[in-house]
């Protein structure tokens, strides 16, 4: 939904008018006869301290404490935004020992809720794992909201020591509607004991920066994070209580559950939640904050500002014009001084030019350029077939990027549906701000599509590395991903099993023809069911080829930490750290078992033993239960000898020991031979 023109004004222009409130008489923020100061921290109505009346119910009345408010009784506050709709309060890390190989629910914060308040966790939150080895779920109920994984060494020591990416440290960002924080976790370990215990916690965005900390340190001791918690007033809609706000002020619904906020109108400044609401700004009294270069005119909600006499313009923006002088002397300086601007001019353009080509240049250098011309050079040909876009083509295609144009959002970056001058859409990918490991996985991305074309491959069209962020650009896939239609339910009827056996094949040949027939192999390392996107007419897309690997044939690749998505690793790979073509083979036989099951890769609901759809799977297939476990729609439309031949590939690749799973191209082959799966005419 689009911000309304008023409502995007008025942020930009609150910090002022939040600091103008801090400095206006207490009674635009308390109530009468109500403290509106707790130690260092400001008490805005509809919060308060003190007796009942000072605040709008008892969830809003806050107790001080020797300097120090509290919300709900026990919770520290740091902070209060009435702009933001934000409490930021001080909440202490939960830690937990691990087990070994077991799954561990952990209730957050002593049991902390905020139901039955006007209070939820702020998804802007991070949430953060300190240690090793570990698998960390938000849950609700039996559902998975969000999690993380975290790696050490076998000697349960972090390798390095960076940026929270999984090393020692992971987060991932929360999920919206949050009253409580629970959290399972599942030690990865295979031994008794482990090095160091864990830390979790909840982290307002850009309070907690990991490389300034040791991981030693942070796990012998508690950590006091600063957490934003959303409010609302009310649980009725704006439509529902709009005389609930006060004058000059406008009522704006909660995007993160029932309720609604209230703000001042542009031009006016005060408390939107008291009786008097705001009142008009003398925008000509803070010429600091509102410019005015002429004349200026208070006016209700606004000003006005007329250029002096003998000028003319936009008197808020600038005025232009000239002071008449004597005739003589006004020839000759004229004259000289447009010789001297002119010049000036010139300079100031080579100049800008010069620092707009540095800057471009620190781009690029920064957003891995130079390395990927070393990576290319070998091959130049590959660079002319990349199209090097514009920051401002890219701008405009992505409509500012817009938040209605995601299309998704993963660990390397956002993806944006973006429209060319020609009309064609395509996804833009934007990176976030990386460092020097994240470089590298950019570049490869880069290098690995331009060696591939492959109609099941998603296709590279472009670049741009002159801008604050790198971004690619790619053919758009419009249908979602093959995760989506199994498990989301997208459609109203489950996808058949005739569409589920040709995306199996065009996913298996597209993989084959990565390991055997692109000029030089390439490993995925990713494959799973979110990274295969279908198009219109449901034909599938291998993407996201930011951790593969190209490796001379008959090599392997010695990694030094393991990449890769949870319930479609590879265990071989996960314990050698060696990944091989085989690897590709084991997460296509977890994609396969998804589509044969119609079953997520990792569930809560299966006992722990049995908590990976692949030993699930295997343990069924044992016990001669293969067919209870398949999806009754495929059950329904398949031929059962066909089915087992299909389960029975599936079980190929999943076999523990790499060298007994078949290759990628045997895998096609197989699949390619078996006829188009379509039910036996009943005799």
């Amino acid at each position: 939904m689009r911000m309304k023109p008023w409502l995007l004004l008025m942020l930009l222009i609150w910090p002022w008018i939040e600091e103008g409130i801090s400095k206006t008489p207490a009674f635009s923020l308390a109530e009468s006869n109500c403290s509106y100061q707790c130690g260092k921290v400001m008490i805005p109505y509809p919060f308060g301290i003190g007796n009942a009346e000072c605040a709008k119910d008892k969830n809003f009345l806050l107790k001080c404490n020797n300097g120090q408010p509290f919300l709900l009784q026990n919770i520290p506050v740091l902070g209060i935004s009435l702009a933001q709709g934000t409490v930021t309060v001080s909440l202490q890390s939960a830690s937990e020992r691990n087990k070994k190989h077991t799954l561990t629910d952990k209730i957050f914060y002593g049991g902390f809720n905020l139901e039955g308040s006007p209070f939820m966790l702020s998804n802007s939150n991070k949430f953060i794992v300190l240690g090793c080895n570990v698998t960390a779920f938000i849950t609700e109920g039996k559902e998975l909201r969000s999690g993380c994984i975290t790696f050490c060494n076998e000697d349960g020591n972090p390798d390095e020591l960076g940026s929270c990416s999984g090393i020692g440290c992971c987060k991932t960002s929360i999920p919206n509607h949050l009253k409580s924080l629970n959290v399972s976790l599942f030690n990865l370990t295979f031994s008794d004991t482990s090095s160091f215990g864990l830390h979790m916690f909840l982290a307002a965005r850009g309070t907690f920066n990991f490389s300034e900390t040791n991981l030693s340190e942070h796990l012998n001791r508690t950590i006091n994070s600063q957490v934003d918690l959303d409010w609302v007033v009310g649980e009725k809609t704006c439509k529902e209580a709009q005389a609930n706000c006060g004058k000059n002020t406008v009522c704006s619904d909660s995007t993160n559950g029932p309720g609604y906020r209230c703000f001042c109108k542009p031009g006016f400044s005060g408390n939107p939640y008291r009786p008097n609401g705001c009142e008009d700004i003398d925008e000509c009294s803070e010429p600091n904050i509102y410019q005015c270069e002429g004349i200026c005119r208070n006016t209700v909600g606004n000003y006005s500002c007329r250029c002096p006499f003998g000028m003319h313009g936009e008197g808020k923006v600038a005025c232009r014009g000239h002071h008449t002088a004597t005739v003589f002397l006004g020839i000759g300086l004229s004259l000289g001084f447009l010789l001297a601007l002119s010049g000036l001019f010139r300079l100031y353009l080579l100049v800008h030019e010069q620092n707009s080509i540095k800057l471009k240049r620190k781009f690029f250098k920064r957003n891995g350029g130079l390395l990927l011309e070393q990576q290319i050079s070998s091959d130049k040909g590959k660079l002319e077939k990349i199209k090097n876009f514009t920051s401002e083509e890219l701008e405009k295609a992505t409509d500012h990027y817009n938040d209605n144009r995601i299309l998704g959002q993963g660990g390397q970056g956002i993806v944006y549906k973006a429209m060319l001058p020609d009309g064609n859409l395509v996804a833009v990918k934007k990176s976030e701000m990386m460092d020097e490991g994240q470089i590298e996985h950019f570049v490869n991305e880069v290098v690995i599509l331009s060696q591939i074309n492959h109609r099941h491959v998603v296709k590279l069209l472009g670049c741009c590395l002159e801008t604050e962020v790198p971004l690619l650009v790619y053919e758009y896939v419009s249908n979602g991903t093959l995760s989506d239609h199994i498990h989301a339910q997208l459609e109203e009827a489950p996808m058949k099993w005739a569409d589920r056996f040709r995306i199996a094949k065009e996913v298996a040949g597209a993989i084959a023809y990565m390991h055997s027939a692109a000029a030089v192999p390439i490993y995925h390392r990713d494959v799973k069911s979110s990274n295969i996107l279908l198009d219109e007419k449901y034909r599938a897309k291998l993407s996201d080829f930011g951790i593969s690997r190209s490796v001379p044939t008959g090599k392997t690749h010695l990694t030094t930490s393991v990449q890769g998505t949870f319930g479609y690793l590879d265990p071989e790979y996960f314990q050698s750290y060696q990944c091989t073509a085989k690897s590709d083979v084991y997460s296509f036989g977890v994609v396969l078992v998804e589509l044969l099951t119609g079953r997520r890769p990792i569930s809560m609901v299966r006992s722990e033993d049995d908590m990976g759809l692949a030993a699930h799977f295997i343990s069924s297939a044992k016990e001669n239960h293969l067919l209870d476990v398949l999806d009754p729609q495929v059950v329904l439309e398949g031929e059962k000898e066909e089915l087992l031949i299909v389960s029975n590939l599936a079980l190929r690749c999943l076999k523990l020991n790499g060298r007994k799973r078949p290759t990628m191209k045997e895998v096609a082959l197989k699949l390619e031979n078996l006829k188009k799966p379509t039910k036996a005419p009943a005799c």
